[in-house]
């Protein structure tokens, strides 16, 4: 068993150019790799390729590469997930805060009975959700919870990460 670099996937001490030129073929092929292939792609002999696979151990090496691979890409998809959040809450708050505006410019003479009834159950909805989170972060001995940090709690631990 050869001693790796920290990184398997790298050249490893001691590898010639060409038996690291092959695994690193070997490597890029994914989910079709094979000794066969390697072999007819450098133009080698497939014992050739195969004393190097087995000397230089291209399976384990392979498969660290691929687990770094994956561990890297499941840290991008939680990356991009707070950023969307991130922006998503930006664009909420912007919304939120038109609204207003809109809302204290609104002449109640202007208001359709129709219009009335969906702004007294939505300010009724928003109440009684704020006030069962308030009561909720209460029985907790915590009262400065906002709103906010209500629903991105519950986001996370919809998504299973929260802390507890």
């Amino acid at each position: 068993m050869p001693k790796w670099t920290d990184k398997p996937w790298e050249r490893q001490k001691g590898e010639s150019d060409k038996a690291y030129e092959a695994f690193v073929t070997y490597r890029d092929m994914g989910t079709n790799r094979s000794i066969r292939a390697v072999a007819q792609k450098l133009a080698k002999s497939r014992t050739q390729i195969g004393k190097w696979s087995s000397g230089w151990e291209w399976t384990e090496r392979v498969r660290a590469y691929d687990n770094e691979l994956e561990k890297e890409a499941r840290a991008k998809a939680v990356k991009d997930r707070k950023d969307m959040t991130d922006r998503h809450i930006k664009i909420a708050m912007q919304l939120q805060k038109k609204a207003l505006e809109a809302l204290t410019s609104l002449e109640v003479e202007a208001m359709t009975p129709k219009d009335i009834k969906e702004f007294i159950k939505m300010a009724t909805d928003l109440e009684r959700l704020n006030r069962t989170i308030e009561e909720d972060s209460k029985g907790k001995g915590d009262s400065s919870t906002s709103l906010a940090d209500e629903i991105m709690a519950a986001y996370l631990k919809r998504e299973g990460k929260d802390n507890a």
